[in-house]
């Protein structure tokens, strides 16, 4: 069994998120066992989960594990559920509520806005009003931690709960002598007490437990795929029970990509290859990361599986007719930040809509680093703010990449960018920048698409507009795009990830 190793799991999800899920749903769809596994808490984990659609046994949480809440029922916890004073007044807060004991507040519920209206939290206030305990209701239905607060409206300790109510794990926040703040854990587990020095610590043992666990490994030998190297790459090199890792890469490695044997490393991934001989192997997404890797780090071996998954039942649907797409709509479906480049796209946009009027640009993603700020400055100083919309968040990518007709993609550095694939797996055209790594093996220019010189926002504009302006090599481009697409079959991928299946098989402390 493989776990894909994860620090937490969202609503608004990155691409290694989503290579996870299609990870894990490939993995399914060949009947070959495998469970995503993240660190982080979240009441609305369970929730979360749900909406990802992973099935409670496809997952594991570190804080669920602990708090023994691994696949419980769920129940709705309301207000009548807590018991409060009947002699308390309640004053109603839109769907939340206040209390009051001789004029002095002393409770406030946050309720959720379902049609339960089942209990976030209660948050609870001494006889001064100062807020003194919060205790959180997982999305399930059972008081999961409170949260104690101190003079200063710091949180001092944190304590978690089974659903039994049974005090589980102990979270304490302090400062040392240099005025920095740390936290420890103390955790009762199985009978025994442990204590552990950070979070890095404790999802080391999270980990040791996990991989003999029969409840959670199903009785298979386990190893590991770590998604994310710089948040929990120490966590496993410090287990004590030694099991088959993978580490793996969803970013270009390096800095400078002019000089692949000496750049700096990319800071995701600079501890994990300064410790690469540690790992069992390393995972990158294209044949030309594989071989730059492979030339740096020439002790260790090297797995080439794209983290792009086209379903079978997407290339066999039927292809949209290209005429029925919305006229002159370009997409860009990708985080707002500064390394996807969304600024050179808006730059050049007035060049794009002196030769196609009536042009529209979508841009989907959430943002990093306050990044959309810069972006819709841009829009207000370039006068386009008629043409440019900031869609958020895309939760209907296929709805998406259906109606327009072409993606645009003025990337700076990839690891693979899954959202071309989808885009080609959706008949919708790309342009994307000709850089280290993906566009250029996703993207057969001039098939599906252009790829363009990055920093070259002449070329870029002039692009667009060659597509824009001429329907029929945009439908011939689309027909491109579907047949170029099944480079990236659920067949294809599995048979890649194999390598990875066999040596776990035959691999031994």
């Amino acid at each position: 069994m493989l776990y894909f190793l994860n620090d937490n799991f969202q609503e608004n999800k990155s691409g290694i998120e989503h290579a996870q899920l299609k990870r894990l749903k490939l993995f399914k769809h060949f009947n070959q066992p495998a469970k995503i596994v993240t660190r982080q808490y979240s009441n609305e984990f369970a929730q979360v989960m749900a909406h990802a659609g992973v099935a409670p046994e496809d997952y594991v949480n570190l804080f669920d594990y602990f708090q023994e809440a691994v696949a419980v029922p769920s129940k709705a916890v309301t207000l009548a559920d807590l018991h409060l004073n009947p002699k308390w007044q309640k004053k109603a807060d839109g769907i939340n509520y206040n209390f009051y004991q001789h004029g002095q507040r002393v409770m406030y519920v946050r309720r959720r806005d379902n049609a339960q209206k089942t209990i976030i939290n209660q948050q609870i206030f001494d006889r001064f009003g100062k807020l003194v305990k919060v205790v959180w209701y997982d999305v399930r239905g059972f008081k999961s931690v409170e949260q104690l607060y101190d003079w200063n409206n710091q949180i001092t300790t944190e304590n978690y709960y089974t659903p039994t109510g049974r005090l589980a794990l102990s979270k304490f926040h302090f400062k040392n002598r240099r005025d920095q703040d740390l936290v420890s854990y103390h955790l009762n587990f199985r009978g025994q007490d442990y204590h552990f020095n950070g979070l890095d610590e404790l999802t080391s043992f999270f980990y040791d437990q996990i991989v003999v666990d029969p409840a959670i490994n199903e009785g298979q030998k386990v190893g590991l795929i770590v998604d994310r190297v710089f948040e929990i790459g120490w966590a496993v090199l410090h287990m004590r029970r030694r099991v088959f890792r993978v580490m793996q890469l969803h970013n270009d490695q390096v800095i400078n990509n002019d000089d692949i044997l000496h750049s700096a490393l990319n800071f995701n991934y600079d501890w994990g290859l300064k410790n690469a001989a540690a790992w069992d192997g390393i995972g990158v997404l294209t044949p030309h990361q594989e071989a730059d890797v492979k030339a740096r780090w020439q002790d260790s071996k090297v797995y080439m599986v794209p983290s792009a998954i086209v379903p079978d039942e997407v290339l066999n649907a039927p292809r949209v007719d290209f005429a029925s797409r919305q006229l002159h709509q370009v997409v860009v479906v990708a985080r707002l930040s500064p390394e996807k480049q969304q600024d050179h796209l808006l730059k050049v946009w007035p060049k794009v809509l002196a030769a196609v009027p009536d042009a529209q640009l979508d841009l989907w993603g959430y943002a990093n680093d306050k990044f959309d700020e810069t972006l819709k400055q841009i829009v207000a100083e370039e006068g386009i703010e008629q043409s440019v919309h900031f869609r958020g968040y895309a939760e209907q990518v296929p709805e998406i990449d259906q109606k327009a007709q072409l993606m645009v993609l003025p990337t700076r550095g990839e690891g693979l960018a899954m959202a071309l694939v989808e885009a080609l797996s959706y008949g919708l055209p790309v342009i994307a920048n000709d850089v280290p790594y993906g566009p250029s093996d996703i993207v057969v220019d001039g098939h599906s698409g252009y790829l363009t010189e990055n920093g070259n926002l002449d070329q870029l504009a002039a692009k667009i507009i060659d597509l824009l302006s001429d329907q029929a090599k945009l439908a011939r481009f689309s027909e491109g795009a579907y047949e170029d697409a099944h480079r990236y079959s659920e067949a294809k991928i599995m048979a890649a990830y194999q390598t990875i299946i066999n040596d776990l098989a035959g691999w031994q402390a």
